[in-house]
């Protein structure tokens, strides 16, 4: 059973690569926009850091992605900077991808804000066989033993508009690769664009129904979640996303700006009888800096809506 698991995780990744490199999706992406669009670095006002791991397809060896970003926001120059890592590991092939971003924010009056992002930085990925697979070199059960690394310049754009209860954004993630690029050790162009609409019940409550759409070459994810807000400190999630995959989410403020969230997905396709789900955690702070420094925040910052 081992040996076959480890057979099925290089078929896939060699599929994964020689078809379309996707980008690590985080089944809490609403929480981790600036993972996928540098638009919304800074947004909200506050000096923001995160962590977030990920553990995939629990009962296969090997595949997960680890996360860390931390941004804030410029009022003099309405621009928000930031820094983001992400260590994605799936069979013998693993990415780490490290970035400077920067958003510039326009407001419109009170009512609402676009945002402009671009991602600078570089990116290394490793193929290597020969570090997963503890075997015989004459074994002709697998491929044959290899190792190969690249490090290139990388680069993401993206746009973000806002209003009170309205969130719609798309970005592009290594812009410069084309298809013709890709290889096991190179990305391929990456496309996000997503939306979210604030519903508000009662007092208390808000219905946040949301999409997000991912392309890579011949490659279309939909996802599809529902969300329900409870006193902007708690936070339920139901997600879908295509194909097969669906799960829970829940976020909670624990004290003044500390947040954790946590998510449960699983798969109901042919892996699923070989893995037990996965699972997801994100923990967060916010400092409240524009409170803290300023008499009267910025008011396209004032919704904190999402």
């Amino acid at each position: 059973m081992k040996r076959f698991l480890h057979i099925l995780i290089i078929v896939l990744s060699v599929a994964n690569t020689t078809q379309a490199q996707t980008d690590p999706m985080f089944f809490q992406q609403l929480n981790n926009r600036l993972l996928i669009n540098p638009a919304t670095t800074g947004k909200g006002g506050d000096v923001n850091t995160a962590a977030a791991i990920r553990q995939q397809w629990i009962g296969f060896p090997g595949p997960s992605t680890q996360a860390l970003y931390a941004s804030g926001f410029v009022q003099m120059i309405f621009s928000g900077f930031g820094l983001s890592w992400i260590n994605d590991k799936f069979g013998p092939q693993q990415t780490n991808n490290i970035k400077l971003n920067y958003a510039f924010f326009i407001p419109f009056e009170e009512v609402a804000f676009l945002s402009f992002g671009l991602g600078v930085g570089v990116m290394n990925n490793t193929y290597n066989e020969l570090g997963f697979f503890s075997r015989e070199i004459d074994d002709p059960a697998l491929m044959d033993i290899s190792k190969r690394s690249k490090t290139i310049p990388d680069f993401d754009v993206g746009f973000e508009f806002n209003t009170a209860t309205l969130e719609v954004g798309a970005s592009v993630t290594h812009v410069t690769y084309m298809y013709a690029d890709q290889n096991l050790v190179r990305p391929m162009r990456n496309i996000f664009a997503y939306s979210r609409y604030k519903v508000p019940m009662n007092r208390y409550w808000d219905f946040i129904p949301g999409v997000t759409w991912h392309n890579t070459r011949k490659l279309n994810t939909l996802e599809v979640s529902a969300s329900f807000r409870y006193n902007n400190n708690l936070n339920m999630s139901l997600i879908y996303r295509n194909p097969m995959n669906s799960g829970i989410a829940v976020g909670i403020n624990v004290y003044e700006g500390f947040r954790v969230a946590y998510s449960y997905d699983y798969g109901f396709d042919n892996l699923s009888s070989y893995n037990s789900g996965s699972h997801e955690i994100t923990v967060s702070y916010n400092v409240a800096m524009l409170n803290t420094y300023i008499k009267t925040r910025l008011r396209f910052f004032r919704w904190k809506m999402f």
